[in-house]
């Protein structure tokens, strides 16, 4: 998989490193998955996901994080298809931050080269996150 960090990804990062405002940065971030194609301009607020049965995004908990020399990872996440299945192919997933107190960001993108996915019911798309800061 090939990743990016979307725009308002990298605002948020230099608001938090630079400026220590951390009011768009509530504790925890999530996961889910796309349907769309990634792109610089790609946004919380217009990425569409998977609808269905058993879709939900899940939730990466802060303290769950390793992060050592330049990379961070996250222990495997496991979505499953319910009852019928999902509408929507599955291209990748996302990280983002979670609502409340501000604004929810889009912070990185993950596009699956394998992909599009059809998820049907009882099938599993499973995501070990991982970011290598170079």
């Amino acid at each position: 998989m090939a990743g990016l960090v979307p725009n308002e990804g990298e605002t948020l990062m230099g608001e938090l490193v630079f400026k220590n405002d951390e009011s768009d940065r509530p504790a925890d971030l999530e996961i889910g998955l796309m349907t769309d194609t990634q792109g610089e301009t790609l946004a919380e607020a217009t990425i569409n996901e998977p609808t269905g049965t058993g879709y939900a995004r899940q939730t990466l908990t802060d303290a769950s994080w390793s992060v050592t020399t330049g990379v961070a990872s996250y222990a495997q996440i496991t979505f499953t298809g319910g009852s019928g299945g999902w509408t929507g192919s599955v291209t990748g997933y996302f990280i983002a931050t979670k609502s409340g107190g501000g604004t929810q960001r889009l912070l990185v993108v993950e596009e699956d080269a394998g992909g599009p996915y059809t998820i049907g019911e009882g099938d599993t798309y499973k995501i070990t996150p991982g970011i290598t800061f170079s």
